[in-house]
């Protein structure tokens, strides 16, 4: 749901207002290397991940949604490790096709196929004494799987065409944003690989859940894109953050960096509004009560254009009155706000039924 103002205040007056967006130093918040947070979510990650970094663990497995951070996550551990001064070496798996992710992999020798006209060391060999991250691990495909199998147990590959085995010392990182158990039950996942890669895990939380993070990251992103491209201190009104509050952000923290580059980019004043945020991905947020046959559902659409604040909490009020059968004590509760504020709503919209109905009192 849509979270409301606290305070009544005219837009036009906030957009007067300079908002306090202080340039952010990431030693004053939790954090693990470059990546920062308040919410006890990432509190956790990041506990984990110092501990983690600390370890002699060969493998880590990191899941999370797309966006989340998860090739951040991997550096940094790599970062704060012991291995620190060797190679970090970034595949990604869902990008290379079987035949050619084999030979990168593993390397080849000379003559292995038509084209091989040297040997070549794959990234196992290139990575030695450092990490080998794996991104996208959940879609190779299953012969590569059972040699990737061996190489973690064994600590040693076959380049291919080759006539002896190569030891190798790496710490193997693997990321995914699909879920491996649905993927094994339907066999397209091995369960050893899986075992064997999920022994030391962390997971990253969407944004969503990051409520407390959400206006952090942002006025970092800002004070961050305003230093790169050299523009003029740039900050985010008080509507422009309750906007970036309401946004669920399916692409997670990725969305969010791209959205507040391309308003510093663009943005022409130093006060970032709700109407300068382009949100390209067009989503839609929705409340749905306890019981009811589909018309308990709100549907908000984003344009790519963006919408202003106001527009997207009058219609919220508008469809939960809606909902409630403009029973406005069911609409307050339902939008966890005291009655008196919900009538000042209606009144400030000029909301009104499209049908004359009777009051609750």
């Amino acid at each position: 749901m849509v979270p409301m103002d606290t305070e009544d205040t005219p837009p036009d007056k906030e957009d007067d207002m300079r908002a306090v967006n202080a340039p952010l130093s990431l030693s004053d918040h939790f954090g693990f290397g470059t990546m920062i947070g308040l919410s006890p979510a990432m509190e956790r990650v990041f506990s984990l991940a110092r501990k983690i970094a600390a370890s002699n663990a060969t493998t880590v497995l990191i899941t999370g949604e797309t966006g989340t951070g998860k090739d951040l996550l991997a550096r940094e551990l790599h970062v704060n490790s012991a291995r620190r001064e060797q190679p970090f070496i970034e595949v990604n798996c869902s990008a290379i096709p079987e035949t050619l992710l084999e030979t990168e992999l593993f390397g080849y020798e000379q003559g292995a196929f038509t084209d091989a006209k040297g040997r070549r060391r794959g990234l196992f060999e290139l990575a030695t004494g450092g990490t080998l991250f794996l991104d996208e691990i959940g879609y190779m495909t299953a012969n590569l799987q059972v040699k990737l199998l061996k190489a973690i147990e064994e600590k040693r590959i076959h380049r291919v065409g080759g006539t002896h085995d190569l030891d190798v010392d790496i710490r193997i990182m693997a990321a995914t944003n699909r879920n491996l158990e649905q993927a094994m039950r339907k066999g397209l996942f091995r369960e050893d690989l899986f075992y064997r890669l999920n022994v030391i895990s962390i997971e990253l939380p969407p944004l969503r859940e990051r409520e407390d993070d959400i206006l952090l990251l942002a006025r970092h992103f800002v004070n961050h894109f305003c230093a790169e491209h050299q523009k003029e201190r740039m900050v985010l009104s008080p509507r422009a953050e309750r906007f970036l509050m309401s946004h669920r952000w399916p692409g997670n923290v990725r969305e969010m960096k791209n959205a507040i580059e391309r308003v510093v980019v663009l943005g022409e004043s130093q006060i970032i509004n709700p109407e300068d945020i382009r949100i390209t991905v067009r989503h839609e947020t929705t409340l749905v009560q306890p019981h009811g046959p589909g018309k308990d559902r709100i549907v908000l659409p984003i344009p790519e254009t963006g919408i202003p604040y106001t527009e997207i909490e009058r219609q919220v009020f508008g469809q939960v009155l809606t909902i409630s059968g403009w029973n406005k004590s069911k609409a307050a509760r339902i939008l966890h706000i005291p009655r008196p504020r919900l009538l000042r709503k209606i009144a400030k919209y000029g909301l009104a039924p499209a049908i004359p109905v009777k009051d609750e009192e």
